[in-house]
């Protein structure tokens, strides 16, 4: 449903993040609707172990998109991980 970048945020803050972004041919009403309910649900949500949502949007296609909280960890299979800047 989402594919989720390493990116760097320059505004307001200078910090890494993990962005996440409906894949491209995804963007059905109800995958819209579950990644909506999936950001929203993140946003509510105040644990140690969950990463914190910090912006949320649509690109200019209109994919919808939300920054969140960059946790070090496991790196992703090769082909998996993508850097951008945001």
């Amino acid at each position: 449903m989402g594919v989720v970048y390493l990116a760097e945020q320059e505004q307001p803050f200078h910090r890494r993040v993990a962005l996440k972004i409906i894949k491209v041919g995804m963007d059905t009403r109800d995958v819209i609707a579950r990644f909506e309910a999936e950001r929203q649900a993140l946003a509510l949500m105040d644990h140690p172990s969950i990463a914190h949502v910090y912006d949320a949007g649509a690109t200019t296609e209109g994919r919808p998109f939300f920054v969140m909280e960059y946790v070090p960890g496991i790196p992703s299979p090769p082909g998996r991980a993508r850097e951008r800047r945001w």
